[in-house]
């Protein structure tokens, strides 16, 4: 669960910090590192509740 929701906001950081090298020559740490927490935690969330629940195949 974990590393299917660090994938994506790495891939993200980096894209990101390679596009803003090259079109501005500044790059702005804090905002790539709180959008990047932002989208793993979103991703850790969306992995967690994909999982059934068990106490509910044992009622039926």
């Amino acid at each position: 669960m974990f590393k299917k929701s660090i994938r994506l906001p790495l891939i993200y950081f980096v894209v990101r910090v390679l596009y803003q090298l090259i079109k501005n020559e500044e790059i702005r740490w804090i905002d790539n590192i709180s959008i990047s927490f932002g989208i793993f935690l979103f991703g850790l969330l969306f992995h967690w509740a994909d999982k059934p629940y068990k106490w509910k195949r044992k009622q039926h």
